[in-house]
């Protein structure tokens, strides 16, 4: 099944984790704390975001799952209900990992996708894009082993879906959920732009209470989704971030 199976209480709560960083948590930092140069914001972002997973996202049922690359941590989200695990990272990033050649060590994102996806295929093949014959199977499933450290058996068939956003400053552009196979070529996609609530105290700058995303907490999973391949919201096209 290529559809995308999408939870709307999860990912609503995601874009919403994504959004606060973006809009509120860095905007805020940098009102606190003046410095002559901010070249750590970048990596704060995803510290925000992360934070904001563990109080928005995370349930009995959806784990974070913390991992280490060297001196960086990160952290995928494991949905075991619906048997989905999930990770974040900006739209640039995305297209670009699959892209370094040099790698001696594969992207956390390569195993992940290896082991989880390895079974889809993409209707897009890009011939052009990172060779994952540079690393071997067994490699890529004692990275993956590293990675999840024993939080869920992918033989169960758990899936991975990529949360990939833009941003421009102090605003979320775009999000959606990719489905990509262990080539990196998209099999599914959704837009969640629908799923950025305006914050009407950015806008007034009136001091009003953060926006109430609660739902019902048994909220059944949304129907599966049968979407086109490639299927892009239509946007302006934004520079590219810094």
């Amino acid at each position: 099944m290529n559809e995308i199976i999408l939870d709307e209480n999860i990912v609503r709560r995601i874009v919403r984790a994504i959004d606060k960083a973006i809009a509120d948590d860095i905007p805020q930092y940098l009102q606190e704390h003046h410095k002559e140069t901010n070249n750590a914001i970048i990596q704060l972002r995803g510290d925000c975001i992360n934070e904001n997973l563990r109080s928005f996202v995370v349930t009995d049922e959806v784990k974070l799952v913390p991992f280490k690359r060297y001196s960086w941590h990160g952290r995928l989200l494991v949905d075991h209900r619906n048997k989905i695990t999930y990770s974040i990272t900006t739209q640039n990033n995305l297209h670009a990992i699959p892209k370094k050649k040099d790698r001696t060590r594969p992207h956390f994102l390569q195993s992940v996708l290896a082991q989880e996806n390895g079974s889809y295929e993409g209707q897009y093949v890009q011939e052009s894009f990172f060779p994952m014959e540079m690393f071997d199977e067994e490699t890529l499933e004692n990275d993956y082993n590293d990675i999840i450290a024993g939080m869920l058996n992918p033989s169960e068939g758990y899936r991975h879906y990529v949360i990939s956003y833009n941003a421009v400053n102090d605003e979320l552009l775009d999000v959606k959920l990719e489905f990509i196979d262990k080539h990196f070529s998209t099999i599914a996609e959704a837009s969640l732009n629908s799923y950025i609530n305006p914050d009407f105290a950015r806008l007034t700058n009136s001091g009003v209470e953060d926006v109430d995303i609660s739902t019902d907490s048994n909220e059944s999973v949304r129907d599966i989704l049968g979407l086109k391949a490639g299927l892009r919201p239509s946007l302006k096209e934004i520079e590219k971030e810094a």
